[in-house]
């Protein structure tokens, strides 16, 4: 469901118990036992296959990586800066376009919710007393992924039985912004056309790496730049374009 992607399922054991002390605020807390499962989650460019980032450099050359995700059956997909959609297996295989075609083989489709599974408006009913559903939707590999009205979300097979909860594992703050850290403050931040770049930074990447090309670029909350090549490394430039680093360990020397 393409409005609440980038949520990870809490990661269990098959067969154990989700157990939190309670915590009248966090319904959650009080869910029985779930299996493990993960649901869509944001991926760093950098962090994908080799694979996926071979076809893009190869099929689409002139077009960058704007966002990238882990779905909850283990395929990957990837927008390109154009808006095309590509879906790769979790080798990094292509598998197709996602075309957003309610016939497409990899579409997720909304369900209104007095169409949901007896099972499912049950189990919500049980759980969490109080509390409608917001939304729902059919995942494509057969899940239901639905949405309460306090933003929880939960997971069921075809069957309306209970997989797992979802949670915000990228938005730290809650604030609805997926990111995430490093050890050198580098977050998550906006996808932007290499074109964008100081042209300090392009110079020094064509440079030092005339064999790459740029496949990712954005602009993080700070005003560095983080520029990920077409062989997975992330390099870090200042708001002018001044080499700080890389994923590897490379540091700027004065």
């Amino acid at each position: 469901m393409k409005t609440i992607k980038n949520i990870t399922i809490v990661l269990l054991a098959a067969g154990s118990v989700l157990s939190c002390s309670k915590n009248e605020d966090n319904p959650v807390n009080n869910l029985p036992e779930g299996f493990a499962l993960k649901a869509d989650a944001m991926v760093k460019v950098g962090d994908l296959p080799q694979a996926i980032l071979d076809y893009v450099t190869e099929n689409y050359k002139e077009l960058t990586i704007a966002k990238s995700e882990e779905e909850d059956n283990g395929n990957f997909e990837i927008k390109l800066s154009n808006g095309i959609e590509l879906i790769f297996d979790a080798s990094g295989n292509f598998l197709g376009v996602d075309d957003d075609d309610e016939n497409g083989n990899f579409d997720d489709s909304d369900i209104p919710v007095e169409e949901l599974l007896a099972a499912i408006t049950m189990y919500v009913d049980e759980n969490f007393p109080g509390t409608s559903i917001k939304e729902a939707s059919m995942e494509n590999n057969g899940h239901y992924e639905i949405t309460l009205g306090d933003k929880t979300v939960l997971i069921f097979d075809a069957n309306g039985e209970f997989l797992g909860v979802g949670v915000d594992e990228n938005d730290q703050d809650g604030d609805g912004e997926y990111e995430w850290g490093d050890e050198d403050h580098h977050d998550d931040g906006d996808s932007i056309d290499p074109s964008q770049l100081p042209e300090m930074a392009l110079k020094y990447l064509a440079d030092t790496y005339p064999e790459l090309t740029i496949i990712h670029a954005e602009i993080e909350s700070e005003g560095f730049y983080e520029v990920t090549m077409s062989n997975g490394l992330e390099v870090y430039f200042d708001a002018e374009g001044n080499f700080v680093s890389t994923d590897d360990g490379e540091h700027h020397e004065d």
